[in-house]
C-alpha cells in the first residue's frame, strides 16, 4: 500500500474513532484516579515521611509547587495544541521535529507504564501486608481488571473515576480530620525540621512527593478526547494539581500529629526509620493503631479502586502517545488503528501487556515493596526529562509571535517565558539533588534504555541521510 492509501485509510478510521465525549469532571476525576490519592498517602507519602522525617510535609509542599509550575507550563502548551499525544505533540512541534517528539514521546511511554505499574503492585504490597492476600495472587487480578478496562475504552474509566474518586476524597479528609482531633496530638511547625535533613536526601523525598499529585500527565496525551480542550485541559491540569498536593499534605501532617500522640519524638523518629528499613508503610501502622480492624475494608476499596484506576489512567495516556507517533508514521500505523467505539485497540492492548509484564518481572524478582521504590523512582526520572522538555516546548512557543489571538495563547507571552525558565531550572536543580542521593545502580535501567533509544535514532537518521543521498545521486544522473 502506498503512502497517500495508508494515510487516506488511517484519516477515514480516525474520523469514526477518535471522539471527543469528555469533560472537564470526566478529566479531573480520571486524572485524580492516575493520582490515586489514598494509595498515594499509603505508599508515597509513606516512602516521604520515612525519608525526610516531620519534615515531609515540607517535602510535599515543595513537590506541589513544582508538579504546580510544571503543570502551568502544560495547561498553556494545551491552548496550543489539541490534538492527541501530548507531549511528544508538544516537542515535535516546538524541539526540532519528529526526532526530538520520538525521545520524548519513549520518556512519556517509560513514565507512563513504570508509573502505572508502580501503583498496582503498591495496591498488593498492601494488600498482602494488611490483608494477608499474596501479591501472586491480587497483582495478576488487578492487572486483568486494567487490560480489559483499558481495551473496553475511556468513557467507562471516567464514569466510573467520578463515582469512586469522589467516594476517596470525602474518605480521605474525614480521616485526616479524625486524626487531627486525636487527644495528645502534638501540632508540630514542619519548616523547623527541614534544617535536619541533608538537601539530598530532602530532594529524594521531593521526588517521590512530585510523583503524588503528578496525575495530571495523564490529560495531555487525551487532548484530542477532550470538550472544548483548550479550555477544559488547562483548568483540570491546574485543579487537580492543587487538590492533589492539598489532600497529601492534609493527609502526612495529620499522620505525624497521630502518632506524635502516643510516641515522642525520638521514639516517633526511630519508628519511622525502622518501618523503612523493614520495608513498611509508617502511615498504615498508625492509621492501624487508630482504626484497627475498620481499616481493612478501607484497604480493600483502596486496592480495587486506585490500584486499577491508577493503572488505567497510565495505560490509556501510554496508548494515546502510540496513537500519535504512529499517525505521524514514527511507530507501525497499525498502531493508530481505532476501533468503532473510538478505541485505538492495539495500542492499548501494547500498552496493558507491557506494564503486565514489567509488573509481574520486577515484583518477582524484587518482591512488591522494593519493584514499589524501584519503578515509582525510575518513572519520576522519565518524568522530570518528559517535563523538561515541555519547558523549553513552552519557552520556544513563547518566542514565536501568532497570527492571531486565540484563548488567551498569545496574551501572556512574558509570563510563559518567566515561568518556562523557572520550571526549566527546578526541574534540572531537582533531577541533580535527587539522584546524587541514591544507589546509581538502580538508574542504570533508566540510561540503558536510554542508550537503546538514541542508538535507534541515530541509525534512524544514518539511513534516512543515506536514502536521501542516493535519491539525489540517480536524480543527478538522470537529468544529466
Amino acid at each position: 500500500m502506498n503512502n497517500n492509501s495508508s494515510n487516506n485509510a488511517r484519516n477515514s478510521t480516525s474520523e469514526v474513532g477518535l471522539r471527543r465525549v469528555l469533560g472537564f469532571w470526566d478529566v479531573f476525576f480520571a486524572s485524580l484516579g492516575g493520582q490515586s490519592p489514598f494509595l498515594s498517602d499509603l505508599t508515597y507519602a509513606s516512602v516521604v515521611l520515612a525519608i525526610a522525617g516531620l519534615a515531609g510535609p515540607v517535602a510535599i509542599i515543595i513537590g506541589t509547587i513544582v508538579a504546580f509550575i510544571n503543570g502551568f507550563v502544560v495547561a498553556r502548551l494545551s491552548k496550543r495544541i489539541t490534538e492527541t499525544g501530548g507531549y511528544y505533540r508538544y516537542a515535535t512541534k516546538y524541539l526540532g521535529g519528529t526526532p526530538t517528539g520520538f525521545f520524548i514521546g519513549w520518556n512519556y511511554l517509560f513514565y507512563a507504564i513504570l508509573y502505572g505499574d508502580a501503583y498496582v503492585i503498591g495496591a498488593s504490597y498492601i494488600s498482602q501486608w494488611i490483608l494477608g492476600i499474596p501479591w501472586q495472587i491480587s497483582l495478576p487480578i488487578s492487572l486483568v481488571i486494567i487490560t480489559i478496562l483499558a481495551y473496553l475504552g475511556v468513557r467507562i474509566s471516567a464514569r466510573y473515576a467520578i463515582f469512586a474518586g469522589s467516594l476517596e476524597m470525602t474518605t480521605l479528609i474525614l480521616i485526616s480530620v479524625v486524626l487531627l482531633l486525636i487527644p495528645h496530638g502534638v501540632f508540630f511547625n514542619p519548616f523547623s525540621y527541614v534544617s535536619s535533613v541533608s538537601l539530598p536526601t530532602l530532594m529524594v523525598s521531593v521526588v517521590y512527593a512530585i510523583a503524588i499529585p503528578t496525575g495530571y500527565g495523564t490529560i495531555a496525551p487525551l487532548s484530542g478526547e477532550v470538550k472544548k480542550a483548550r479550555e477544559t485541559i488547562s483548568r483540570a491540569v491546574e485543579a487537580v494539581i492543587i487538590t492533589g498536593g492539598a489532600l497529601a499534605a492534609l493527609a502526612i501532617y495529620s499522620t505525624a500529629v497521630a502518632g506524635l500522640s502516643y510516641m515522642n519524638l525520638h521514639e516517633f523518629v526511630k519508628f519511622l526509620n525502622e518501618a523503612a528499613d523493614k520495608g513498611l508503610s509508617p502511615v498504615v501502622i498508625i492509621l492501624h493503631h487508630f482504626l484497627g480492624i475498620l481499616l481493612d475494608p478501607i484497604i480493600i476499596f483502596v486496592m480495587i479502586n486506585d490500584g486499577v484506576l491508577g493503572g488505567l489512567a497510565y495505560v490509556l495516556a501510554a496508548s494515546r502517545t502510540l496513537y500519535a507517533m504512529a499517525y505521524d508514521n514514527q511507530l507501525p500505523s497499525a498502531l493508530s488503528l481505532v476501533n468503532s467505539k473510538g478505541n485505538p485497540t492495539i495500542s492499548v492492548l501494547i500498552s496493558a501487556l507491557s506494564l503486565d509484564t514489567i509488573a509481574l518481572i520486577t515484583t518477582y524478582l524484587l518482591g512488591p515493596f522494593n519493584a514499589f521504590l524501584l519503578l515509582g523512582f525510575l518513572s519520576m526520572l522519565a518524568n522530570l526529562i518528559v517535563h523538561l522538555s515541555s519547558n523549553l516546548a513552552l519557552f520556544r512557543a513563547a518566542t514565536m509571535k501568532m497570527k492571531a489571538v486565540l484563548y488567551g495563547v498569545d496574551t501572556m507571552r512574558g509570563l510563559d517565558k518567566a515561568m518556562s525558565i523557572a520550571a526549566v531550572l527546578i526541574t534540572i536543580f531537582t533531577a541533580i539533588e535527587s539522584t546524587l542521593g541514591i544507589n546509581p545502580v538502580k538508574l542504570m535501567p533508566y540510561f540503558i534504555s536510554l542508550v537503546i533509544i538514541i542508538s535507534y535514532l541515530m541509525i534512524k537518521a544514518l539511513i534516512t541521510r543515506r536514502r536521501f543521498f542516493k535519491a539525489g545521486i540517480h536524480n543527478y544522473r538522470m537529468t544529466k
